[in-house]
């Protein structure tokens, strides 16, 4: 029996694709073959629907930013609390995903996306008819939404991972990452236009029919792609994993007198993504994504307040000022994805394989090649953005600069990228890792940036956030040259406990075949 055989009895995670080994010299490396039974148009239908999903928490975190004016008004309590609905949806963000990543690495990701957007859907009905006496309803309703929306972006980033090769999935996130990045620049668009048009509670009740509409083609079409479950997607899932289709497929087989195991839930441990932290090189880059995206999210935040009181603009016009990022955004997502794809090709051309058979594959290196560019473009813009906007230059030249920091906002393209590639089956809780980190460190900038703003001013508020940025400019230096190392070692490790697990399984059959033999 073959510890790929033991692993799928136990139900334990396939690796989407093997550490680096090093292969001895005169041996061949091993044949590509099919990675997923799935076909290119169906590959691009599943991540469609995930990328469909993680729409759903970053459009939610502040679509009703716009709003604030109208929430203070009607709910009778001060800004600072509107706001804090704000940071505490971002602090559930970070928290809440590292225990369903975990969940939908081990139980699948159907049983995830499925509850989680009901919660999402459930929420958001309950906000839209919260009276304006209970304030406490409505903070405790975004941190039930926070819960069950940010769980789509660890799933489905786990899902990319369960069906595209390593040289395929910049692709596929550029599509995931134009929506999940789009969302927070789209969100204060369509809550300006609503709550300026239908008042407050019309954003929530949006939220509400846009989460169905998610979560219809979700409950009928979303196939279980996680690889521990339905291997290269052709395997039978268990009964809480199958589509309306497979459930009466299999029930007709069933009748036929054909029968189909499927594969055991492995075991479920809800540290997974925090224990995932302790990896040098994985903590290293969330810390560096974190804290950049923390300025994202800083600019995303600020822009509409500094609008407003420079200004002068509406909720409407605050909202339309947000295009230009979004466009940004959503050209950064897809050019830094097919950029990924080809200098990952290039280098396997180099070698003569990827960093599953040959050492000298440089995974840092030509994963984080353009992360400089990213860099300069998000601090070099938010820097011109602080000074104009106080100086109140034309307004045009701020919306310019949006769209040069979104641009730069394809940094979390390739964090995310290089992350899912360090820790292979485990798609789900690294992004959730990802989630956790960069949620709580964004909670902390978003919380305290309108004190620092009326303290000090935007322009150099911007400065203070891009020294802290440039603090940890080096973090992606010391990947580049210690990543190998800490690969290396974790690769060993990993085939030290294959052959544990092999050696302990090989006990157990013999010791139960002596007593078939005694007996």
């Amino acid at each position: 029996m073959t510890t790929l055989d033991i692993e799928k009895q136990r139900g334990e995670p396939l690796d989407d694709h093997d550490p680096p080994i090093s292969v001895s010299e005169g041996s061949e490396p091993r044949a590509e073959k099919p990675f997923s039974a799935f076909s290119e148009h169906t590959k691009w239908f599943i991540i469609t629907l995930a990328a469909l999903g993680s729409i759903c928490s970053p459009i939610s975190t502040n679509i009703f930013v716009p709003a604030i004016p109208m929430l203070v008004n009607a709910f009778s309590v001060s800004p600072e609390k509107i706001n804090l609905l704000i940071t505490l949806f971002m602090v559930f963000q970070g928290i809440t995903p590292a225990f369903w990543g975990a969940a939908a690495d081990t139980y699948g990701r159907r049983p995830i996306y499925i509850p989680t957007l009901g919660i999402f859907v459930v929420s958001s009905i309950v906000t839209a008819l919260c009276p304006t006496n209970a304030y406490w309803l409505l903070l405790l309703m975004r941190i039930v939404a926070a819960s069950g929306a940010s769980a789509t972006i660890a799933v489905g980033s786990g899902v990319i991972s369960d069906v595209a090769r390593p040289q395929e999935r910049g692709k596929y996130f550029g599509l995931f990452n134009v929506t999940m990045n789009v969302g927070p620049s789209l969100g204060p668009l369509l809550g300006g236009v609503l709550a300026g048009t239908l008042g407050w509670r019309s954003i929530f009740w949006f939220l509400t029919i846009m989460g169905c509409v998610i979560l219809a083609p979700m409950i009928l079409f979303m196939p279980e792609t996680l690889r521990a479950l339905v291997g290269d997607g052709s395997g039978t899932p268990p009964r809480l994993n199958r589509t309306p289709a497979q459930a009466i497929q299999h029930k007709k087989a069933k009748k036929a007198g054909e029968t189909t195991k499927a594969v055991a839930y492995g075991r479920y441990n809800p540290l997974t993504s925090f224990l995932l932290l302790k990896e040098p090189d994985l903590l290293l880059m969330l810390l560096w994504g974190s804290v950049y995206y923390s300025l994202y999210y800083s600019v995303l935040t600020m822009f509409s307040t500094l609008l407003k009181e420079y200004y002068g603009f509406g909720e409407v016009m605050i909202g339309v000022c947000y295009i230009s990022q979004g466009a940004g955004i959503a050209i950064s997502s897809v050019w830094t994805g097919s950029i990924m794809d080809r200098l990952y090709l290039a280098e396997k051309a180099r070698v003569g394989g990827d960093y599953r058979d040959c050492p000298e594959f440089r995974l840092e290196r030509t994963r984080l090649m353009i992360l400089p560019v990213h860099a300069a473009l998000m601090i070099s813009s938010s820097l011109a953005l602080g000074w104009t906007m106080e100086k109140r230059v034309h307004v045009s030249v701020p919306i310019i600069l949006t769209f040069v920091f979104g641009v730069g906002n394809g940094f979390l393209t390739t964090t995310k990228i290089y992350s899912v590639d360090l820790m292979p089956g485990k798609g789900g809780a690294v992004t959730a890792s990802f989630n956790f980190t960069r949620c709580l460190i964004g909670a902390a900038y978003v919380g305290t940036v309108q004190i620092i703003n009326r303290e000090i001013g935007a322009g150099w508020m911007f400065v203070l956030l891009n020294g802290l940025c440039l603090l940890v400019t080096p973090l992606p230096l010391i990947v580049v040259r210690y990543g190998p190392r800490w690969r290396a070692r974790r690769a060993a490790a990993a085939m030290e406990r294959k052959a544990k697990l092999a050696a302990g399984r090989g006990d157990a059959e013999a010791i139960a075949t002596s007593s078939e033999i005694k007996a």
